[in-house]
């Protein structure tokens, strides 16, 4: 009897290992900041958030200070962010202020607070902003209404008190009770829609001068109506920002996605710091898009990577948890941007968090913490300006923010599948810095504001390199291409043929003509044989000083759905005759993204292997990822280095110098290798 008595005991024990989930046994010394680092200092952070919902009850039940110590202790983070009160409306604490949730064991937010502070750790809200679903059900008169007159059931209205009645004095609460140090607003920007309630209307009959209300895309005013909306949130932004900030000067403040891809605009609202989760599939390739995007505006900034994938179209709340490996790939594109990265986990019905992640979380930061004095605060060397033209979205999209810019993303990936370094200059940033770059890349915007395209014209004759993507978006630009049009924009599927190679292309064409001086890079063909030649597809010309080209086909898309290196070499073949390739080459593999960058004199150039099923939608989770060998690498620097130094891990390499360039070999790339030059 003694010795089941006893076997029992190691079984109930095993048990209970198995449902604390995995710790790493290596558990660190406890981890303590000097001080609490502000946004702008900060470079890896963790964001957990729950959403919770009508009837939940018992938060913070199984929540404990030590599983907080043990993912700061891990995770050494810069700050966290834990929910406060999601979409639903519903908080994850016992407000005062706002709707609280059924029943709490305990104060989950005192508690992260209390261990948080114990480790000089700042703690942000995840806060769910214009989406309310509670809020716009209980008070469905100052709700958005939808173009039914009818209230949505999910998110306010910006022309209702919600953001004074219960925003402002919840956050308030939130900063005099638990002291947080702020907030990443969520469901902003990408929840505003056109909002019918009456007063919106009356106010834009008045300020339009109208007497129809456009309720659908193709009604007339219907883009003058997006507008007025958009200025009613960036007034509702000011407003909550401005009176926070008068509340509390020290408290920091972000609304998701503001002033983003999503929102390509300067910003003009006080906000301390700029960020966005991007998609959990495609992530890599998503994440050197809107990191391009966030790093010209001005302000620290951040992306959000999501832990795990999964299927959204069913109620199943099941997910696929990605890999450290796959999460370091994702973090790479970001920090190599000079931004900083945080990983979203997921926290459990009652608050608490999985303790399954926490290797993650350990794995993750060992690779993060290695490379932020290569990483953090770094600016790119001009190279490539890709404009994003706020009158061009602004064209395209009938959305108040948001929209479509995969066309756009699909050239970004493909002149950085190509080794080319590349920075998105939205429409203020490049009348800025036009003349810091090289070359300048108009991808596909069939509208560009009328002074750009001067500028862009003038930028050309002065010595500029000039590359126009896209059938109607070439047009603005004839005369300095050099070519007429002999037909007019059609949807075909021809295929376009260079180098005794095809890819097909389901998206718009247009027919030039070169005029004498042009020269005719790539073709149109009717099907996979050089001799059925359907037109010209890419061309070349002087103009000026400069030189520019141009392609009469729109790629982005197809360079997404139907990745060729037909594309990629095109694009290689046009930079390789206005720069030849640039300040970075490399040889060995097109799997690599490049980014020279600068922190103070420091000359710095980051590879980030980009290898592996990260863009295949079929697959959510990678344990794999080919490592690169042997890879040739030349860089132009002003002066002989005295040394060549692969960072993080500090091996030297021979090089060679010559004709203002350094030659070497760089092993093994890994998943991110920064190179310093002494």
């Amino acid at each position: 009897m003694k010795r089941n008595h006893i076997k029992a005991i190691f079984l109930m024990l095993a048990i209970s290992l198995l449902n604390l989930g995995f710790i790493p046994s290596n558990q660190p010394e406890t981890f303590k900041h000097d001080r609490k680092l502000r946004r702008s200092e900060s470079y890896w952070g963790l964001h957990f958030d729950r959403h919770v919902e009508v009837g939940d009850k018992n938060l913070g039940a199984t929540l404990t200070e030590e599983m907080v110590d043990s993912i700061i202790n891990l995770a050494r983070p810069d700050f966290i962010q834990v929910d406060c009160k999601g979409h639903p409306g519903i908080c994850s604490y016992p407000t005062e202020v706002g709707k609280q949730a059924v029943s709490y064991d305990k104060d989950p937010l005192a508690l992260i607070r209390k261990v948080t502070d114990a480790h000089n750790v700042p703690l942000f809200m995840h806060y769910s902003g214009v989406q309310d679903k509670n809020y716009a059900t209980l008070n469905p008169e100052e709700a958005r209404f939808g173009p039914d007159g009818k209230p949505d059931g999910k998110n306010t209205s910006l022309w209702g008190p919600y953001v004074d009645k219960l925003l402002i004095p919840q956050i308030k609460e939130l900063i005099e009770k638990y002291h947080v140090d702020g907030i990443w607003t969520d469901g902003e920007c990408w929840s505003t829609h056109p909002d019918y309630q009456p007063a919106a209307l009356k106010e834009f009959t008045a300020k339009a001068g109208v007497t129809v209300i456009p309720r659908s895309k193709e009604d007339p005013n219907y883009k003058a109506f997006l507008e007025f909306n958009r200025q009613k949130f960036i007034a509702y932004l000011n407003h909550y920002v401005d009176e926070l900030h008068r509340f509390s000067p020290d408290f920091q403040i972000c609304s998701n996605w503001a002033f983003s891809s999503l929102m390509p605009e300067p910003v003009t609202v006080n906000l301390d710091f700029l960020s966005g989760d991007f998609t959990p599939k495609n992530a890599v390739n998503t994440a050197a898009w809107q990191g391009r995007c966030l790093a010209g505006q001005g302000k620290p900034w951040d992306l959000m990577a999501w832990s795990f994938t999964g299927d959204w179209s069913t109620t199943n709340t099941m997910v696929t948890p990605k890999t450290a490996l796959q999460l370091c790939q994702e973090a790479a594109g970001v920090i190599s941007m000079g931004g900083g990265f945080q990983i979203y986990f997921r926290q459990n019905k009652d608050i608490s968090f999985q303790r399954d992640g926490f290797g993650i979380m350990k794995e993750v930061a060992d690779f993060m913490l290695l490379r932020r004095e290569f990483c953090k605060g770094m600016q790119p060397v001009p190279q490539i300006g890709l404009l994003y033209s706020t009158a061009g979205w602004k064209n395209k999209v009938d959305v108040v923010y948001h929209g479509d810019t995969k066309s756009q993303e699909g050239i970004l990936c493909a002149l950085l599948d190509g080794q080319h370094a590349v920075e998105v200059l939205m429409t203020a940033q490049m009348k800025k810095r036009m003349n810091d770059f090289p070359v300048i890349v108009v991808p596909e915007w069939e509208v560009l504001e009328p002074e750009m395209i001067t500028d862009l014209k003038d930028y050309v004759k002065n010595g500029g390199r000039l590359l126009v993507i896209g059938a109607n978006g070439t047009r603005l630009f004839d005369d300095i291409l050099g070519v007429k049009e002999v037909k007019p924009t059609e949807k075909r599927e021809d295929g376009m043929g260079y180098d005794h190679r095809f890819v097909q292309v389901h998206n718009k064409y247009r027919g030039i003509t070169c005029l004498p001086g042009t020269e005719p890079i790539a073709g149109f063909y009717a099907t996979t044989d050089f001799q059925y030649r359907n037109g010209t597809a890419v061309t070349v010309s002087n103009y000026g000083k400069g030189m520019a080209a141009g392609i009469y086909a729109d790629l982005g898309n197809t360079y997404q759905t139907n990745t060729s290196p037909v594309i990629r070499d095109i694009l290689i073949d046009i930079m390789d005759r206005f720069f030849d390739g640039g300040m970075v080459k490399i040889e060995g593999s097109h799997k690599v993204h490049v980014v020279p960058g600068k922190i103070g004199d420091r000359l710095l150039v980051h590879l980030i292997n980009t290898s592996g099923d990260h863009a295949n939608p079929n697959v959510g989770c990678i344990d794999e990822i080919p490592a690169l060998q042997n890879l040739k690498v030349s860089v132009v620097t002003d002066k002989k280095p005295k040394t060549v130094v692969l960072q993080p891990d500090g091996a030297s390499v021979d090089f060679d110098f010559a004709d203002g360039m350094v030659h070497f070999i760089v092993p093994e790339l890994k998943i991110h290798t920064v190179i310093e030059f002494k």
